[in-house]
């Protein structure tokens, strides 16, 4: 399994979890948990046409080297 699917599978496991819960809990409407149905989708969308990730692990920028 490669790591791309393994992420849009977790997604998809979370997006699942927040979801069958919604139903359930009617109080849990007041918060933010439909955003997060919304998070999590378009975190699934880039999931799957993200190109594979390459071996070499990305470092942030260190921006701050930049500035001076």
């Amino acid at each position: 399994m490669s790591p791309q699917s393994s992420v849009l599978n977790k997604l998809q496991i979370a997006y699942r979890l927040v979801a069958d819960s919604l139903p359930d809990a009617p109080q849990l409407y007041d918060c933010h948990l439909d955003q997060a149905l919304l998070v999590l989708v378009l975190a699934m969308k880039r999931a799957r046409r993200a190109p594979p990730s390459s071996a070499t692990p990305r470092h942030p920028d260190n921006r701050e080297q930049d500035l001076f």
